[in-house]
């Protein structure tokens, strides 16, 4: 009895221990949490707050909104309150790199949030089924039919040479032109200044339309053209992030600083090592830093894991398009249309568009960055937030594509809104302003993406993101079911996108030509094929 007693007293002296440290370890995660919150709704709210600001406001008002958020410690998101004597000045915050995990995969390891993965893995087995099921029957024999991914990634070889003419235009033209530029201008500031800007414009321009050229000529299909083009944008945006970052460190050095440091010093503080330039170009993020958090090692396991998961959306995507898309538009300009049609088409496409969304998303955002980020070891994998969770379209904008919005916000947002302040108080109430630029370049970009990948110009994406999607952006609701409409207008917009570029798409198949040349190009097709064809 005595033995028995000493161990229950033992026991609840243990017992009290561990309630001790898991009442320390709670209140922590719920100081963190309540840290996070506070910051993140000082981020979210920063933009759009200035924006529908009284135009009477200061711009010292945006720097003492800011204020009461700039005290957090935890620093988990994307723009931070930097502490230096900037912050009193009103500078914007800049981009920080933490490390920290993709926010999918911390969910996934949750079985509630498996479950829902694996349903949708369950969808893309019943699909396949589908497939195979309907080749029998036609066929005779369950062949498995992807003569439409054949198709779309044909020309591989040549996209093969593209890519590689414009890696090495990308990492040694621009790298040795701009160290020659930073370690030469101090002699003729003013000659080597205009000259340098006028042969950076002219290679920008070269690098745009030089591919683009080639693209054309050799007819390269849709999915090889994507990867052109998206690879010459990011290229384009590498080399801009690059060329920006540094340029301070090169203009602010005068020649007489020869007499105060050394020039193997002068070397790495003028312009960076090739090292991180290229590390740089392969790095999952738009926006240079000589320096990234980077992980001890690499597990390669996982990097299969996530190139299989880009593998399993490709065909996700390409069993989606076989079974709901192809089948109701392959004949449209040979049997009658009308506006019945079109919104039964609309409706129909509802749900193969917003699957092909979200496969997108965790292909390219997820899946693929994730890969090359654990390749390179690139420890902050904040390439999304929680978008799925937004009660407004601001907030959605910036946590759906993390990467291109840091470029976005760091090289045009800042830079417009700094300039504005040097203007004076005049030009600085124009909140709106840098917002509108900013949406204005991302919708252009799209728009040109998908018009030569189509070879045709049907500008819906640009309508309703440049569009609607602005108009959306001042509906500045905090409400949780703003996050349903969000859903709903997400949803209805991409069976729109969908139903009529792949109207658009087999219009120019079916359909002959109203206009000859350039007109043919901008003018839909299915708007004539439509009343032609009752």
């Amino acid at each position: 009895m005595n033995n028995n007693g000493e161990t229950q007293v033992l026991h609840n002296i243990y017992l009290r221990e561990r309630f001790k440290d898991l009442h320390k370890t709670l209140e922590s995660e719920l100081s963190t949490l309540v840290e996070k919150k506070l910051q993140a709704f000082g981020e979210e709210n920063l933009p759009v707050s200035g924006c529908l600001a009284s135009s009477s406001s200061s711009p010292s008002s945006l720097s003492s909104f800011v204020t009461p958020f700039t005290a957090s410690s935890i620093l988990t998101h994307s723009h931070t309150r930097h502490t230096d004597s900037k912050k009193s000045a009103g500078h914007l915050p800049s981009r920080n790199f933490l490390a920290r995990p993709s926010l999918l995969k911390e969910l996934l390891t949750v079985n509630h949030m498996e479950s829902i993965y694996n349903i949708f893995v369950a969808i893309l087995v019943l699909l396949f089924f589908n497939k195979v099921l309907d080749e029998t029957i036609h066929t005779g024999s369950p062949n498995l039919d992807l003569s439409l991914i054949v198709w779309a990634f044909g020309g591989l070889d040549r996209v093969i040479v593209i890519w590689v003419c414009m890696f090495t235009s990308t990492s040694v033209l621009v790298y040795v032109a701009f160290h020659h530029w930073a370690h030469s201008r101090h002699t003729m500031p003013v000659v080597y200044d205009v000259v340098a800007g006028v042969v950076f414009l002219l290679y920008l321009g070269l690098f745009m339309y030089l591919p683009l050229q080639s693209l054309l000529h050799h007819f390269l299909p849709p999915a090889s053209s994507f990867i052109i083009l998206c690879e010459q944008v990011r290229m384009f945006m590498k080399t801009w992030a690059f060329v920006r970052s540094n340029l301070p460190r090169a203009r602010s050095y005068k020649k007489d600083d020869n007499m105060t440091q050394g020039k193997g010093q002068n070397s790495s503080t003028l312009c960076p090592n090739f090292s991180h330039y290229l590390y740089f170009l392969f790095a999952p993020t738009l926006v240079y830093r000589d320096d990234y958090p980077r992980n001890e090692t690499c597990d390669w396991r996982k990097v299969i894991n996530d190139l299989s998961q880009v593998l399993g959306c490709l065909f996700y995507t390409h069993f989606l398009f076989v079974r709901f898309c192809v089948p109701a538009f392959q004949k449209f300009g040979q049997e009658s249309f009308n506006g019945t049609n079109l919104l039964v088409a609309v409706f129909s496409c509802m749900f193969p568009g917003s699957l092909v969304l979200l496969c997108g998303f965790f292909a390219l955002l997820h899946a693929w960055l994730n890969a090359f980020a654990e390749m390179l070891r690139f420890a902050d994998r904040m390439f999304y937030k929680d978008w799925w969770n937004s009660t407004s379209y601001a907030r959605f904008y910036r946590t759906w594509n993390c990467v291109v919005h840091d470029w976005l916000y760091e090289y045009v947002y800042r830079d417009i809104v700094m300039w504005q302040r040097r203007q004076g108080d005049g030009c600085s109430r124009l909140r709106c302003f840098p917002m509108m630029v900013v949406f204005f370049i991302s919708s252009v970009v799209h728009e040109y993406i998908l018009s030569f990948a189509f070879r045709f110009f049907y500008p819906v994406l640009l309508v309703m993101f440049g569009g609607f999607g602005v108009a959306f952006m001042f509906v500045n609701s905090k409400a949780k079911k703003f996050n349903i409409f969000l859903w709903v207008t997400l949803i209805f917009g991409t069976g729109i996108i969908m139903c009529l570029y792949s109207m658009e798409w087999y219009a120019r198949i079916n359909c002959p030509p109203t206009f000859d040349g350039f007109l043919d190009y901008v003018v839909p097709r299915s708007l004539n094929c439509e009343f032609s064809s009752n």
